[in-house]
């Protein structure tokens, strides 16, 4: 399920595909279960990559440290590399579902019973850190896509 789409038809779309080959590390498994923390920083390398028969995706290669945050994967159609798209990865994605049907749920009981309850709280602040490390790792990965789209070598 992915929830943007950035178009880049300005830049050549050759020039794009080499320049994500070129700055990735090429995995074989789905990013979807890959660990993309390291304390080593390979040179010129910004994300991991997984291609298919019909895509790439890249997952933003980052440090231990960074670990609280959602993992975002981009995804670039072969037979176009002038726009890409966007998602969270697996395990970011069952924690915003659970998140968000939390809130949901307890918005319903307190329509209902008119009742607020402290727990109200606690899972209303637990979607906001999610949702605020979550706009940080995306600035994250599209400053380091603005780097790879740009590259000159």
């Amino acid at each position: 399920m992915y929830f943007k789409k950035i178009n880049i038809a300005e830049l050549d779309s050759e020039k794009t595909e080499r320049n994500i080959r070129l700055l990735s590390l090429k995995r074989h498994t789905s990013l979807d279960f890959k660990s993309a923390s390291t304390y080593l920083n390979e040179p010129n390398k910004f994300f991991l990559g997984f291609e298919n028969n019909n895509r790439i995706d890249l997952l933003r290669i980052s440090t231990p440290f960074e670990k609280l945050l959602p993992k975002i994967i981009v995804t670039f159609k072969k037979e176009n590399f002038r726009e890409y798209k966007l998602r969270f990865k697996l395990m970011s994605m069952i924690l915003f579902t659970l998140l968000s049907v939390a809130l949901i749920l307890k918005l319903y009981y307190f329509i209902k019973s008119g009742k607020l309850e402290s727990n109200f709280f606690m899972v209303l602040f637990l979607n906001l850190i999610f949702y605020l490390f979550a706009f940080v790792e995306y600035k994250l990965v599209n400053r380091k896509m603005n780097k790879v789209l740009k590259w000159k070598e």
